[in-house]
C-alpha cells in the first residue's frame, strides 16, 4: 500500500501494510474466547511471578528482579490485549496513561498499541458496512477501499468517495466491541488489582466505562464531530470533519476526508522552526480554550493519531469519539488550583485539593504527607509552563524534570502508597495533558502562553 497523506495514518506504523485479502484469524469476539484470552495472560503473569520468586532467591536485586517481573507481565498483556481490541485495549491503553498508577514499564509497552493493532479482513468490513447502513458498499458509496488505511483499538477506517464526488473516511467497528464492555471491564480490573487496591479503583473505571459506551455508539460520535464543527469551525487555524448522518449507523460512521500529516511524518519534512512553533501554538491554544469554554466539554484523546499537520499552516483534528463533558465544579475548582498556584497561594491549594479529592478524609499523616510532596513537585513543573510569556518545548527541561519526579511516584514509597487519587475526572485531565505536552516536546516547540494565561484567569 502506498504512503497515504491523511486522516487517522499514524495509528499504524509508517512502514506498515495491510496486507490485501488478509482475513480475520485469531479474532476473539465472543465472551467465551475473550474469557479464555484473559484466562491465559493470568497464567503468563502467574507464571511471570513464579520466575521472579526464584530469581529473589538466586540472590537477584529486588529492583531489578522486580523491573524484569513487570516488563514481562507487561509484554504478555499487551499480546493478548492487541488480539483483542476493543474496549479492553483501549481501558489498558487509559489506565497507563495515569502517572504512578501502574508500574512505567506498563505505560511504555501499551504506548505501542495505537501502531500494533491488525485490521479486519474486507469480507467482515463489508458485512459490518451492509449490516450498519442497510447497503452494500457499493450501493452506498460511489468508491469504497476494502482494506484499511488505518486500524485502532476500537475500529479501523476506509477511504471512500461519496456519489456527490466527495472524499469521505468510513469508521467500521470492529465485531461485539460494544456487548462486550463490561466483560473486559471485569477482565481489566481483575488484571489492574495485581497492582492497585481495585475498589478504590472501580469510580475510575466506571468513568471509562461511560465513556466506552459513547465512543462505541458512532451516532454520538457523529453528535459530538458536529458540536465541534459548529464551536470551532470559525477558529481561525483548526480544521474538523463533518459528519455524513444519512450514512452514520450505530458500527459505522461516515465522515468528511482531511488531508494532512501526522506528527511522525510532518517532522520527517524537517519542517523550519517557525512552522513547528506555527503548529505547537495552535495545539497550545486549543487545548486552552477548551478547557475555559462554557461549553465545558474537551476533546479528550490528546494523541498524534488524532491531528494532522497541513499544508497551508492549519491544524486538522479527528476522531471525536472520546469527549469529555466536565461539572462546572470540577473545572472551576481545577482552574481555582492553577490560580492559586500562580499566586503561591498555600491554603488556597490545600482548599482545591481537598475540593477535587486529591486529599481526602480517609488518608494517614504518612500518606498526606507523601501526596503533598509529590504534588509540589509535579506543580513546580507545570508553573514554568505560566510563569513566563513564551515556553520553549525544544530545550527539553519539561521532560527531565518530570522524569525526575517519577521515581517517586514509581517507587517503593509510592507502592506502598498505592491507590488512585483525586475525582474520577481527572482520568480525562491526565489523557489531556499527557498527550499534549507529548506533541508539543516532539515538536520542539516555542509557544506564546499569554493566550492561555488569559483564557485560564477569565474562565
Amino acid at each position: 500500500m502506498p504512503q497515504k497523506r491523511g486522516m487517522y495514518r499514524s495509528t499504524m506504523r509508517e512502514d506498515d501494510e495491510v496486507t490485501p485479502g488478509q482475513e480475520d484469524r485469531d479474532f476473539p469476539a465472543s465472551a467465551r474466547d475473550r474469557g479464555m484470552a484473559a484466562a491465559r495472560t493470568g497464567l503468563k503473569m502467574g507464571g511471570n511471578y513464579a520466575r521472579y520468586l526464584a530469581r529473589r532467591a538466586k540472590g537477584e536485586e529486588r529492583t531489578s528482579a522486580r523491573g524484569t517481573l513487570h516488563a514481562d507481565n507487561a509484554e504478555d498483556m499487551f499480546s493478548e490485549l492487541v488480539r483483542l481490541r476493543g474496549t479492553a485495549l483501549k481501558m489498558a491503553q487509559g489506565l497507563s496513561m495515569e502517572p504512578g498508577l501502574l508500574p512505567e514499564q506498563f505505560s511504555r509497552i501499551m504506548a505501542q498499541a495505537q501502531y500494533e493493532v491488525p485490521p479486519m479482513g474486507p469480507a467482515l468490513v463489508r458485512r459490518t458496512v451492509e449490516q450498519g447502513l442497510g447497503r452494500s458498499p457499493e450501493e452506498a458509496f460511489a468508491a469504497f477501499g476494502p482494506h484499511a488505511v488505518a486500524a485502532a483499538s476500537l475500529g479501523q477506517v476506509h477511504e471512500g468517495r461519496l456519489h456527490d464526488g466527495r472524499r469521505v473516511a468510513i469508521k467500521v467497528q470492529y465485531p461485539n466491541v460494544r456487548e462486550s464492555i463490561d466483560a473486559d471491564l471485569r477482565m481489566v480490573r481483575t488484571i489492574a488489582g495485581r497492582f492497585i487496591d481495585v475498589v478504590t479503583l472501580d469510580p475510575y473505571l466506571e468513568e471509562v466505562r461511560d465513556r466506552m459506551m459513547e465512543e462505541t455508539d458512532y451516532r454520538a460520535e457523529c453528535a459530538q464531530l458536529s458540536f465541534f464543527a459548529r464551536q470551532y469551525g470559525d477558529v481561525p487555524g483548526i480544521v474538523t470533519p463533518n459528519c455524513i448522518p444519512e450514512l452514520t449507523s450505530e458500527r459505522v460512521l461516515t465522515m468528511t476526508w482531511v488531508d494532512g500529516l501526522h506528527l511522525r511524518a510532518f517532522l520527517a519534512t524537517d519542517p523550519d522552526q517557525d512552522t513547528k512553533n506555527a503548529f505547537g501554538q495552535l495545539l497550545w491554544d486549543f487545548v486552552h480554550e477548551q478547557i475555559a469554554a462554557d461549553h465545558l466539554t474537551v476533546h479528550a484523546d490528546a494523541h498524534p493519531g488524532n491531528f494532522l499537520f497541513r499544508e497551508d499552516g492549519t491544524l486538522g483534528v479527528l476522531d471525536f469519539g472520546c469527549v469529555k463533558t466536565f461539572p462546572r465544579a470540577f473545572r472551576d475548582d481545577l482552574i481555582a488550583l492553577y490560580r492559586a498556584r500562580m499566586a503561591a497561594d498555600e491554603a488556597g491549594m490545600l482548599a482545591a485539593y481537598e475540593r477535587l479529592d486529591i486529599l481526602g478524609p480517609g488518608l494517614d499523616n504518612d500518606a498526606r504527607s507523601f501526596l503533598l510532596d509529590i504534588l509540589e513537585k509535579l506543580g513546580q513543573v507545570i508553573e514554568t509552563l505560566y510563569r513566563h510569556d513564551t515556553y520553549d518545548f525544544g530545550e527539553g527541561q519539561l521532560l527531565a524534570r518530570f522524569q525526575a519526579v517519577m521515581p517517586e511516584l514509581t517507587g517503593r514509597e509510592a507502592w506502598k502508597n498505592r491507590q488512585p487519587v483525586g475525582s474520577r475526572h481527572f482520568v480525562f485531565v491526565n489523557r489531556l495533558l499527557a498527550g499534549l505536552l507529548s506533541m508539543l516536546t516532539g515538536l520542539g516547540a516555542v509557544v506564546d502562553t499569554r493566550h492561555a494565561r488569559q483564557c485560564l484567569e477569565q474562565a
